[in-house]
């Protein structure tokens, strides 16, 4: 069943034929669609089978898949939050003597609590068929009542990426998968850097923020880069805004987000391991050591942790 909506509310009208609980999965052939959609959102030029990405936001529904989303709950009062920026001041240091100072505060702002619905990090593969057919395809889902919603996601997904997508029967037509390569992180060349050398090649991980925002994150980005990583991992695709800072010898690992109210996950698997992992799964599957908050205290409890 081919689907050529902008998007769909329900599965009745394309599911005719089905069978309950049969496999099926979602697809476009690789010939159908413009290569370079599959390269906006993280696949190699060469789409080799095997690749796998989650798959870079470029709308609402990609970005919920890679992200989740708030809902902001308008039936509870209001609480306090913070939102950081930087503060500067001159301080005097004698007759006709100032000393420019800068440090990153906490500016407190009244808002609905929110309800965070998590983010269904689904991921897309390069695959083929019995026919020699190039795909992009999701995993295999049953088809059930209960992952009606699940099923309804992923067309959606692939029709806000490429306009179109197939239901195929994984039965009926064979899905040859290679051993995945996950394509999520691009690992920056080895050794430690001084933040200088560092800040340019990160900066795409940035570079969508407001100066005010790309000033708080580069301070945060040195705080931990100080330290000396010895390699440092930076986000694609559906990952985009997030860096790895590794400290193998110390078997941590910093999680870091360009978002600027978001968190730092401290983590101790090996990074074999890390970057084979879906962002849902680093995330929420109590794989960190530490949570820390992006609020003032921020900068010494990195201090702390890596220091130890």
């Amino acid at each position: 069943m081919i689907i050529t909506k902008k998007r769909i509310r329900s599965l009745r009208a394309y599911t005719k034929g089905l069978v309950e609980a049969q496999p099926l999965v979602v697809c476009v052939s690789v010939s159908d669609i413009d290569t370079n959609t599959a390269i906006d959102i993280g696949f190699s030029p060469d789409l080799l089978p095997g690749e796998s990405v989650l798959p870079k936001a470029v709308g609402n529904i990609t970005t919920f898949n890679a992200e989740g989303k708030e809902i902001p709950l308008k039936d509870k009062p209001k609480e306090t939050h913070y939102r950081q920026q930087e503060w500067t001041w001159k301080e005097f240091r004698g007759r006709y003597d100032f000393e420019e100072r800068s440090r990153i505060v906490d500016i407190p702002y009244e808002r609905y609590p929110r309800k965070f619905i998590e983010p269904p990090a689904i991921e897309f593969n390069v695959a083929t068929n019995a026919g020699s057919e190039k795909l992009i395809v999701s995993d295999s889902v049953e088809f059930l009542p209960k992952n009606d919603n699940l099923i309804i996601h992923v067309i959606n997904l692939f029709l806000e990426i490429f306009g179109y997508c197939e239901i195929r029967n994984a039965g009926l037509d064979s899905i040859i998968r290679a051993p995945l390569r996950k394509l999520n992180w691009d690992v920056l060349p080895p050794g430690k850097k001084p933040w200088g050398e560092l800040k340019p090649l990160v900066r795409e991980a940035t570079e969508h923020l407001s100066d005010g925002n790309k000033v708080v994150i580069d301070k945060r980005l040195e705080s931990i880069n100080v330290h000396e990583p010895d390699f440092v991992a930076v986000g694609r695709a559906g990952f985009t805004g997030y860096l790895i800072f590794g400290f193998p010898e110390k078997s941590l690992y910093i999680l870091e987000s360009t978002q600027t109210n978001n968190a730092t996950y401290v983590i101790e698997n090996n990074w074999e391991v890390l970057s084979g992992l879906t962002k849902a799964e680093i995330l929420e599957n109590d794989l960190h050591k530490e949570r820390v908050i992006h609020r003032e205290s921020w900068f010494n409890e990195i201090n702390r942790i890596l220091c130890n």
